[in-house]
């Protein structure tokens, strides 16, 4: 094992009284570029296609070498998607209850952990064996396991088994394998599904959803139409692909059902800012990252 270079890091702490997404992504963007012109490297191989590395807020995570996709923004540089992360850290309080799905490496996991702290709860849904591996490990690693249950599952609307795609060079493009697929997704696996609404029977009101899903995000709420019920202040962030849900279903059909639920939406932009979203807009919107909030 060879480590290549220092681990420096900053870790994000919001003062009291600050609220607005802008001025705690500012204070993230600020954090992890401090970070890094004290980092010399940061990213340590470990063998057997593992190495681990610090995050910005000086918490380790194990990632898959070779990939291309998420090990080099946190290997690197410590971040990945600083701008989903301020918006989580502005969301979140101490003692809250999150649902995951779609954890992949637990960069996410790591910035929610902290912020619902000891007292909140993590449920964390992700099938794809050779991120669950690294997930486990980094949340052991970190201390976390009493508030983060890990489920080796994906979350779908019905429970059972289904065939994913992988592509092997991007640790993060696991999904639900459809007929017409991209050559470039070669790997095949079967993996477990389970259903929200019965994984989760036991459990109460839930504050956040955060979902990265590759397209399946809808089929997951589908399964939670109870869990969706029970948590009237309910509030979803997640990836949003058109193109990609529409492989699965009806994109309009999921945005009025949403909407009837009493859901709004809005996207978080790049610089920090929140821009209203109107449910007409939704199924041709392009690729996002947006908020769902009720009330």
């Amino acid at each position: 094992m060879r480590n290549s270079g220092g681990c420096g890091a900053a870790r994000v702490v919001p003062r009291e009284g600050e609220s607005g997404l802008g001025s705690m992504l500012d204070k993230v963007t600020s954090l992890w570029r401090a970070a890094l012109r004290r980092r010399n490297g940061g990213w340590c191989y470990l063998g057997d296609g593992v190495g681990v590395a610090l995050t910005h807020f000086g918490r380790k995570i194990f990632l898959p070498g070779g990939d291309f996709g998420i090990t080099p923004d946190i290997a690197l540089h410590g971040i990945w998607e600083p701008h989903v992360e301020a918006e989580l850290r502005r969301l979140l309080k101490p003692g809250m209850r999150v649902v995951e799905i779609g954890a992949n490496v637990g960069f996410h996991t790591l910035v929610m952990a902290e912020a619902v702290g000891p007292s909140g709860h993590i449920h964390a849904f992700e099938p794809y064996p050779r991120v669950l591996r690294l997930l486990r490990q980094t949340i052991a690693l970190n201390r976390f396991a009493e508030r983060v249950t890990i489920h080796a599952a994906a979350a779908l609307h019905a429970a059972g088994e289904v065939e994913f795609a992988v592509d092997p060079d991007q640790a993060g493009s696991a999904h639900l394998a459809i007929p017409v697929m991209l050559p470039v997704y070669s790997e095949r696996l079967v993996v477990p599904t389970v259903r929200l609404d019965e994984a989760l029977a036991g459990e109460g009101a839930i504050d956040l959803v955060r979902m990265d899903a590759e397209g399946t995000e809808g089929l997951a709420l589908i399964g939670a139409e109870a869990l969706l019920a029970r948590s009237p202040n309910l509030t979803i962030v997640t990836e949003w692909s058109p193109n990609m849900l529409a492989a699965r279903g009806d994109v309009g059909e999921l945005v009025a059902w949403l909407a009837g639920l009493g859901f709004r939406f809005r996207r978080i932009e790049r610089n920090g800012t929140l821009s209203e979203i109107a449910a007409a807009d939704m199924p041709t919107l392009a690729h996002a990252e947006l908020v769902m909030t009720r009330g």
